[in-house]
């Protein structure tokens, strides 16, 4: 019975134990994650560097205001940026006072340690050069005559000169008002310097910020791309190594989508939500802490227009996962039903029920776009929000700042500064929503992936003996085999029977009595529940589960071969030579077919081999046997649907690869097994009758029925003309 599952109900949100799973396999990636973290970390930098720098620019540069102070104001303030001692005052920028409160400042001011007025210091490096050693050594002396004459500075900035020494020059702001152009340029020379600098390492913080964010992206979704490599191999070797009740139980098409589609989600948590997330939170993180590096107070009042944005995200989030949970349920839905109803499109035609399925679909395709607005309307709402507190925020910077320049307690480069920070901020909190969809979607991915893995339902492998095919005899022993696939529904009861090696033994019943359930159980892609199956007196489970089903090969009813070429549907990897595979194709009588073919062995066949008849796709699974050559050889109905004109050409087949080796057969085709060595009849799960041909026929019992039934028109013991054995 199929199990159904729901998408729903892996939707839970964060789970810590997909987490550490998920962890577990990046774990051999972890310095790639690390490096991707040092990215990270160069780019997030890189971010706060953007708006310090212009900050500095402004202040340092443009607005390169000094101010002067007796050398007791040490004793009270502690500047951080340059300092300077230029005759009796020392010099430092004017911002520098901003982190004091006011009264501290004018009570400085009323002191007289904090003089009044903005001051312009120039490096004498800046100015004029002298002509020769002797008037350089004169330019360095103290005296402001001597510095004048030595640098030879003009008449109307050596009159306003208000001190110097032999490395700065003191001059009034007010200067530079009434300078021409020139003169201007000549005072400004350090902050034209200044301005180039900056711009040069603006520009390499560009870059950093450019490769940062490359390397940290790149890496991550390298690291994405390697879990889901190793993620796909668990699951298809997994996958592979179940029983055949697990693999019955669900839809190929799910198994499918568990490799493939969820696979790729967890990809997209490493791309789309870790790299992202990452990258979000850590230049949230980063803003707030350059706000306060750069003025506590401002911060402080930003920091609070900032709460609502935290508030409101989590109320998103919570909304997030309950549309995306609908949208899922609504997906599942819509796609269910499309693939029930386009497979059984024929029935909805012949029974003219085109007007209600479209009723159903539309009723699920409108829960869906329901679904869809709900989602969309989550994020509709969200962003403008957003907008409107990004908004708010720059308003209140600008509004307090403006207040805060007037007063002295901010510079118009941590302002500006400030109103750059807020539109960093805000950008990555735009995508959370995003992210967290992305983020819902793949955890849930993630967990369909993790709960295929966890499921075990596999063949015991815990046989010691190994054993090469050439050395196996081939006699089978089944005593008193019971089976069933459900507690309650028995289909084998108490089985027990002989073949010795090179024997033929047919197996023959209705529909249902267990035929190829038993030869299953002979190469353990079930194992039996009572009683037990001997290959060379030995139990099959004491046997190495791979040499087992070497030494024990099956033609199966349903003939599969693989979308590649003729050659590699025969050898299944097997390394062996054309002529190996040229006398198994003879043998079958293959060869005329492959030799009419322009590319011989070489000629690719589409999935199933569905450019071939049904004769030719079994002949070429005969050739495979051949060429494998199993002392054991199982045929679950190997000659059913074909006419009678490919069986005739199959018999040869069939004859050949049965030749010298234990063979047990199932057939609906009488003749195909009349010159079988034993012929079993099974009725209901239990062994009725056992004989040869004749013996049965003379009996005149279940086979006897089964096999007047076939042919009915011929006397009873007469066999068709092709037989099994030549």
């Amino acid at each position: 019975m199929i199990e159904h599952f729901h998408e729903d109900e892996l939707l839970a949100g964060y789970n810590p134990r997909v987490i550490r799973r998920l962890r577990r396999y990046t774990a051999p990636f972890r310095k790639y994650l690390l490096a991707a973290a040092l990215c990270l970390l160069v780019a997030t930098t890189g971010e706060m560097l953007i708006p310090v720098i212009i900050q500095r620019t402004i202040d340092h540069v443009v607005l390169d205001h000094w101010i002067a102070a007796s050398p007791e104001v040490l004793e009270t303030i502690e500047p951080r940026g340059d300092l300077h001692r230029v005759g009796e005052l020392v010099y430092f920028r004017e911002h520098e006072l901003d982190r004091y409160s006011r009264a501290l400042r004018e009570d400085l001011r009323e002191r007289e340690l904090v003089r009044p007025g903005q001051y312009l210091l120039v490096s004498t490096d800046s100015v004029q050069e002298p002509r020769d050693e002797e008037e350089e050594s004169n330019g360095r002396e103290s005296s402001t005559t001597a510095v004048v004459e030595a640098y030879q500075l003009p008449e109307a900035i050596a009159g306003a000169l208000l001190a110097s020494d032999e490395t700065w020059l003191v001059f009034p702001w007010e200067i530079l008002r009434e300078l021409p152009a020139e003169q201007r340029e000549l005072l400004r020379r350090d902050n034209v310097r200044g301005l180039r600098r900056n711009t040069g390492l603006f520009l390499l913080v560009l870059l950093a910020v450019l490769f940062g964010g490359f390397g940290q992206v790149y890496l991550t979704a390298y690291v994405g791309q390697l879990v889901m490599k190793n993620l796909r191999l668990d699951l298809f070797d997994h996958t592979m190594h179940q029983h055949l009740g697990y693999l019955g139980n669900r839809p190929v098409g799910r198994l499918v989508t568990r490799v493939t589609n969820d696979v790729e989600t967890i990809n997209e948590l490493f791309t789309s939500v870790l790299a992202e997330l990452a990258r979000n939170v850590s230049l949230m993180i980063a803003v707030l802490i350059t706000m306060f590096l750069l003025n506590a107070r401002l911060a402080m009042i930003v920091a609070v227009s900032m709460l609502p944005v935290v508030l409101i995200t989590d109320i998103v989030r919570r909304r997030a996962r309950e549309t995306y949970r609908r949208v899922r349920r609504a997906v599942s839905s819509v796609n269910a039903y499309l693939s029930e109803y386009l497979s059984g499109m024929a029935v909805v035609q012949m029974f003219v029920q085109q007007q209600r399925t479209r009723r159903e679909f539309n009723d699920r395709n409108e829960s869906l776009m329901r679904a869809n607005l709900s989602e969309m309307y989550v994020i509709a709402t969200f962003r403008p929000i957003v907008d409107f507190l990004a908004s708010l925020s720059t308003a209140v910077v600008i509004v307090f700042g403006a207040v805060l320049l007037n007063v002295e307690l901010v510079s118009l480069g941590v302002l500006i500064a400030f109103i750059n920070l807020i539109r960093r901020f805000y950008m990555p909190v735009m995508s959370i929503s995003e992210q967290f969809t992305v983020l819902q979607s793949a955890i849930a991915g993630a967990e369909r992936v993790f709960e295929m893995l966890d499921h075990e339902d596999r063949i015991a492998d815990e046989g010691s003996i190994s054993i090469k095919p050439s050395d196996v005899q081939g006699s089978i022993d089944f005593r008193d085999v019971r089976f069933a696939y459900k507690s309650d529904e028995p289909v084998l009861k108490g089985v027990s029977f002989s073949a010795d090696p090179g024997e033929m033994v047919a197996v023959v019943g209705y529909t249902g009595s267990g035929k190829t359930t038993m030869i299953n159980l002979l190469t353990r892609l079930w194992d039996v529940q009572e009683g037990s199956i001997l290959l060379d007196r030995r139990d099959l489970k004491e046997y190495h589960l791979q040499d087992l089903r070497r030494a024990v090969q099956q033609i199966q009813q349903d003939v599969f071969l693989f979308d590649d070429t003729i050659r590699n549907n025969i050898t299944l990897g097997l390394d062996v030579t054309d002529n190996r595979i040229w006398d198994a194709c003879r043998t079958v009588q293959l060869e005329p077919f492959l030799r009419a073919l322009p590319r011989g062995l070489d000629t690719r066949l589409e999935e199933r081999g569905t450019n071939l008849s049904v004769g030719q796709r079994q002949l070429i699974t005969f050739a495979r046997v051949l060429v494998h050559d199993p002392p054991v050889l199982v045929l679950d109905e190997a000659t059913s649907s074909i006419d009678s004109e490919t069986e005739r050409h199959l018999q040869a087949a069939v004859a050949a690869v049965t030749r010298g080796r234990t063979s047990l057969v199932v057939a609906h085709r009488f003749s195909t097994i009349q010159h079988a060595d034993r012929i079993l009849v099974l009725s209901h799960g239990e062994l009725v009758e056992s004989g040869t041909h004749q013996e049965l026929i003379a009996v005149d019992g279940l086979y006897a029925t089964l096999y007047h039934l076939q042919y009915e028109h011929q006397p009873a013991t007469a066999p068709p003309q092709d037989t099994l054995r030549p």
